[in-house]
């Protein structure tokens, strides 16, 4: 199976499997089946000493993430037991954490070891702020109903164990062939470790997947740089080519999930500002005045890291693209970096226009020098009247502006010449040439005329 593949089969048996789900429903059983339970957990071990509840319900709902000691409480005393443990009145019971069980209202309870196959990996509990709430025959339903988790639990380790397993063979293979991801050294017990996590805290074994994936390329592997031509729609010349990222690592996913999940770790500036120094690599290579784009999400462009990135550079050959419009909350500190990038003689465009209303708002708030309208608003305008009404709108406010326009996405040749006889004097798309690699692109340069898209 490709490594493709394999990364695929663990975010489907992750979705399809859903064990803390499958916990949380478990627990509203034993609560419809334990009627003196008030509460119930699940808390799996967590680390040396110490349980957290993963899963809770009842008056315990409010409780999730609370961490548990071993010593000296109920769950522990059943961990090093391997039985089931019942405390009828908290307040006197020396086998129970009375500060933890006044702190959570509990008075009475039982607690369950959970088992996968000879191992211990958390306790079923379920409570009641009363005296003496439970018997020797709740406990014996709550044995069935701790096996049912264990399964639970067993089934999630071992399913993502196989997985695991898989993708370090094919990584090993891939080191053998000249890759660089080393295989798991144990993956069993990562696999186990990955599941109490991620219960735990939701996500987070994804995200520190993202993290390893992201920081591996930081590290200098794997990202590339493609160019995507910006052509005069007049005479077919090259003003301008925008650099995009691209990525060679596993697992293979478009550049924008590559980007966003390095926000998602905090590693979006860093991974953002290394795609625009390769991308500063290429501009010796471009003749003037051909200007080269590179894109900046809103942290970025108001970083003063970009600010002394560029100043190592042809800066006044350098236009910043801001995306991600929906996700600027400070507008005067995005002017400011205008007024920094400005005085290098860098241009600022705004990407996407036209695609909602933050884009448009972005536009009034930082009076931009280039226009990029959307590919939406490209897609099929020469069929429809109210496209050709919006991005005759858009012109005419660049023209009043003093802002150049650029329109993305041109597939078609009835595409370019409605967009020509709108006045849009610049645009991109696969219909004039799609990204490639600036060796390719290069030659470009040259090609002029009313021929130049033929």
């Amino acid at each position: 199976m490709s490594q493709r593949g394999l990364v695929g089969l663990r975010e489907t048996i992750t979705a399809a499997s859903d064990p803390t789900t499958a916990m949380h429903r478990v627990l509203e059983a034993a609560l419809v089946l334990v009627p003196s339970a008030q509460g119930a957990a699940v808390e799996l071990c967590a680390g040396p000493g110490r349980f957290v509840y993963a899963a809770t319900a009842g008056f315990l709902s409010g409780d999730l993430g609370t961490e548990v000691p071993m010593d000296g409480s109920l769950s522990g005393l059943a961990v090093e037991r391997a039985t089931a443990q019942r405390c009828d009145d908290a307040t006197s019971d020396p086998r129970v954490d009375k500060q933890v069980c006044r702190a959570l209202g509990i008075t009475s309870m039982i607690c369950v070891p959970l088992l996968r196959a000879d191992e211990i990996v958390g306790v079923l509990k379920v409570a009641s702020p009363i005296v003496a709430g439970f018997d020797t025959e709740d406990e014996a339903m709550l044995d069935e109903l701790a096996e049912f988790v264990s399964i639970v639990i067993g089934a999630a380790v071992e399913l993502a164990s196989v997985t695991a397993k898989l993708l370090g063979a094919s990584d090993h293979r891939s080191s053998a062939t000249g890759g660089h991801l080393p295989a798991p050294a144990d993956a069993t017990r990562d696999a186990r470790h990955a599941f109490i996590a991620d219960v735990i805290e939701p996500g987070a074994v994804v995200d520190e997947d993202a993290r390893v994936a992201i920081e591996h390329v930081l590290s200098g592997h794997g990202l590339t740089m493609a160019v995507q031509p910006v052509f005069s729609l007049q005479d077919g010349s090259i003003v301008e080519v925008e650099a995009l990222a691209r990525f060679a690592e596993p697992p293979t996913r478009g550049p924008d999930r590559w980007f966003a999940e390095a926000r998602t770790v905090g590693l979006g500036l860093e991974l953002e500002l290394l795609a625009g120094e390769r991308a500063l690599e290429l501009l010796p290579r471009l003749p003037r005045p051909v200007r080269l784009a590179v894109n900046a999400g809103p942290g970025t462009f108001c970083a003063a890291a970009l600010v002394d990135m560029l100043r190592g550079s042809d800066a006044d050959r350098v236009v910043v693209e801001l995306t991600e419009h929906v996700d600027i909350e400070d507008y005067p500190a995005t002017r400011q970096a205008c007024l920094a990038l400005r005085d290098l003689g860098t241009k600022v465009a705004i990407d996407d226009t036209g695609s909602g209303f933050a884009s448009l708002t972005l536009v009034l708030e930082v009076g931009p020098e280039i226009i990029k309208l959307d590919r939406r608003l490209t897609a099929g305008i020469d069929l429809d009247p109210v496209r050709r009404a919006l991005a005759s709108a858009l012109v005419s406010f660049g023209n009043d502006t003093g802002a150049d326009v650029v329109v993305e996405g041109i597939e078609t040749m009835s595409e370019l010449q409605t967009l020509t006889e709108l006045g849009i004097a610049l645009g991109h798309g696969f219909y004039l040439a799609r990204p490639s690699n600036l060796d390719d692109v290069l030659p470009l340069l040259d090609r002029t005329g009313p021929d130049a898209f033929r």
